[in-house]
């Protein structure tokens, strides 16, 4: 299957986040990840164990891949970065402030591609009519204030998020690719970020 810029990808096999970094990985030079949420390894299995990879996880891991076992905020915030051309966020819940950290720090080289795959499960904080602070200047949320239904403008809150902070960091998306899981609570995006001209 070949996928177009920003195309939902069929998830009857339930296959779409490994579709998704399949597909964009064979457009990364060299690949160089870091899975920010490890877990228990299947993406690594599926897609990252013929490359290096460096995992992060909260949660001691003894698979015999290479795991630090930190806050992957922590990482991000006092770590070089340059190294690192795939960012995985694979998070159960938000990776936005994971996001946000990486597009600050990431000294992007000319006409160098970088990956970054995201998976987004912020759909129950929305219908409870919220959004996490650091996203709102995206979307021109003043704090404090909630909006019912927040839930039903999820894609285009999130398209505000990745354009805008994407701008503000001096780059843009070359390639994206988007799916859903069948209960449409979790978006999965994957994406390929270079320096502005």
């Amino acid at each position: 299957m070949i996928l177009k810029q920003w195309e939902s990808v069929d998830n009857t096999d339930r296959g779409e986040k490994i579709l998704i970094r399949k597909q964009l990985l064979q457009k990364i030079s060299s690949p160089y990840i870091l899975e920010c949420y490890a877990g228990y390894g299947v993406i690594y299995r599926e897609c990252y164990k013929d490359h290096p990879c460096v995992g992060l996880d909260l949660k001691p891991i003894d698979d015999g891949r290479v795991i630090i076992s930190i806050d992957n905020r922590k990482f991000l915030k006092s770590t070089d970065l340059g190294k690192y051309n795939v960012f995985d966020l694979d998070a159960y819940g938000s990776p936005w402030q994971q996001w946000l950290i990486i597009l600050k720090r990431r000294q992007f080289k000319a006409k160098e591609s970088v990956a970054i795959f995201i998976t987004d499960g912020l759909d129950f904080k929305m219908r409870m009519s919220s959004l996490p602070s650091g996203l709102r200047p995206y979307v021109g949320l003043p704090a404090g204030m909630n909006i019912p239904l927040l839930n039903l403008h999820h894609d285009f809150i999130n398209s505000l998020v990745v354009s805008g902070s994407v701008k503000a960091a001096g780059l843009e998306v070359v390639h994206a690719l988007s799916a859903k899981n069948p209960r449409c609570n979790m978006k999965y995006y994957g994406l390929i970020l270079k320096k502005c001209n």
